[in-house]
């Protein structure tokens, strides 16, 4: 009776992949395995968007971040890639990315200007470059992927979250910095003068910062800090991180 059900199941099985309804044409361009290829020419097009100022990049591509006193948001990519963007915005939060599958998207891009900036998050392999110094009170950057980060920032309260292998690297002014480095990425911020700073390192990332007053460090992985300044320094190291007067 056993062999009779494993028979009945492997015939079952068997018609089903020869029906056309299960048939995937693999030469099909348009249609690889579920996923839209993108195809013609790259074309510029201005997107009409609800207030945005929060930005999380989920798909490969540059996203260049402006702020400015007036929002405008601009895509170049092929015409196809562009018709499958989400477009939805959640609390000022606009996630970059596709509604389905897409391959062979070919220098994809984002020209955003923002009024305000809260929060920039990077999911992928793309990259968010910062076209000119926000002044902004607190901002919240976050690396998951590979992409790097690259800001000018005039901000009160900048933290930092990287699990991922990308770097941010950052310039300018700031009140404070409070940094978590969980993956291999690195927070390369010498050019970034901030009072005080704050570093929790599990990972293997390493960081840099200039600091004027306060440095506080937590090292149980194996990343280095690295500070330029002459701040009191609280350290607890339990890894085989450092910590490193880089003056």
């Amino acid at each position: 009776m056993k062999n009779f059900k494993w028979s009945f199941l492997i015939l079952a099985l068997g018609i089903s992949l020869l029906t056309p309804a299960c048939f995937i044409d693999i030469d099909d361009d348009d249609n690889f395995f579920g996923c839209v290829n993108g195809n013609g020419p790259i074309v510029s097009v201005d997107l009409d968007m609800p207030q945005i100022d929060a930005i999380h990049l989920a798909m490969p591509g540059q996203v260049f971040v402006t702020q400015g006193p007036q929002q405008s948001v601009r895509v170049e990519a092929k015409q196809n890639i562009i018709d499958e963007l989400e477009l939805n915005v959640k609390n000022g939060l606009w996630v970059i990315d596709t509604d389905r599958c897409v391959r062979d998207i070919d220098d994809f891009k984002v020209f955003i200007t923002m009024t305000d900036i809260t929060e920039l998050g990077l999911f992928g392999s793309g990259d968010i470059i910062g076209e000119n110094f926000f002044a902004v009170n607190d901002i919240l950057l976050l690396l998951v992927g590979s992409g790097d980060m690259d800001l000018g920032l005039e901000a009160d309260d900048v933290e930092t979250n990287i699990s991922g292998s990308g770097n941010m690297v950052l310039e300018g002014t700031g009140d404070s910095l409070d940094s978590n480095i969980s993956g291999s990425g690195d927070v390369r911020a010498f050019n970034l003068e901030v009072n005080r700073a704050k570093f929790d390192i599990t990972g293997s990332g390493d960081a840099e910062i200039t600091v004027s007053d306060e440095l506080d460090v937590r090292i149980s992985g194996s990343g280095d800090v690295k500070y330029k300044g002459n701040p009191s320094v609280d350290v607890v190291i339990t890894g085989s991180g450092r910590v490193v007067d880089a003056n």
